[in-house]
């Protein structure tokens, strides 16, 4: 990143633009492709206002007309129209900001800011109901979602009867099958980027054998999202070497809270019959 695109990344806030642009790809019917564009747009901001459509499709890995759809798909003339639009939001968003705005950490309560539209939403309220009727309940989660599938079944196990958590991808299928044979009728997946083929073939086999299918995933526009019946979204934080997933953690720890909290009883008598065990193997 050059020192002008440095400077220029300090004095915008881009959220708001960011905003502006996943609400205009959901408001129109977008080709998968399409989405893939926009996903990779949200992650170049604020330079992409700036870029080109040779830019813009050289680092999404499309073609130039690919990218030129995309702005009459979101219902604009061209694309010079789209670029001046979201130059616009853009540059409206600038603001007297601390030059650390856009930190890691910055950018990561940027995400948990965001994370609370989906902990009040409808959606969440479904996967919550969702999950709370089945046993067993199947966690997945493959190579980056691992961490988040585990996390998310180490306490479950502790106040939810029957949780199994596949992270193997040579054996999901079969675990999949397992898990409807033995009665379950959703399935709870993590999926973040850079999104595992084998996850996305899980959801669909599950969708397929009868089962509901709960996703987490960083993007509305994740290219699976279509076979998720409930699609819960928590950013990840790209400001590292690697992808952050705070919102991915908070999400999972509450949503397994309020699993929990549709059988008070249940949930308290298991709590009690942990602790009652904790002496065993703590110092």
């Amino acid at each position: 990143m050059t020192l002008q695109n440095r400077t220029l990344q300090n004095s915008l806030d881009t959220g708001r633009a960011e905003d502006w642009l996943l609400d205009l790809a959901q408001r129109h019917r977008l080709s998968p492709t399409q989405r893939q564009i926009v996903q990779r747009m949200l992650g170049l901001f604020p330079d992409v206002a700036f870029l080109s459509t040779i830019e813009i499709a050289e680092r999404a890995g499309v073609s130039q007309p690919t990218v030129t759809r995309l702005a009459t798909a979101l219902g604009f003339a061209g694309f010079p129209e789209f670029r001046a639009a979201l130059r616009e939001v853009v540059l409206s968003g600038r603001a007297g900001a601390a030059p650390d705005r856009h930190s890691a950490v910055d950018l990561e309560v940027g995400n948990l800011a965001g994370l609370k539209r989906t902990l009040d939403s409808e959606r969440m309220t479904s996967a919550v109901r969702l999950l709370a009727a089945t046993a067993p309940l199947g966690v997945v989660g493959l190579r980056a979602s691992a961490a988040l599938a585990d996390y998310f079944g180490y306490f479950a196990r502790r106040v939810l009867p029957a949780v199994s958590v596949h992270t193997d991808a040579s054996c999901l299928d079969d675990a999949v099958l397992g898990l409807r044979h033995q009665g379950a009728t959703a399935l709870l997946a993590f999926a973040m980027p850079r999104y595992p083929a084998a996850t996305v073939a899980a959801i669909r086999l599950a969708r397929q054998l009868g089962m509901a299918t709960v996703v987490v995933a960083d993007s509305p526009l994740a290219p699976f999202a279509a076979d998720a019946d409930v699609l819960l979204v928590a950013p990840v934080g790209t400001g590292l070497l690697f992808d952050s997933h705070a919102a991915g953690v908070v999400l999972a720890i509450s949503l397994l809270d309020a699993v929990a909290a549709t059988d008070p009883q249940r949930t308290q008598q298991r709590l009690e019959a942990h602790e009652a065990l904790v002496g065993r193997w703590m110092l």
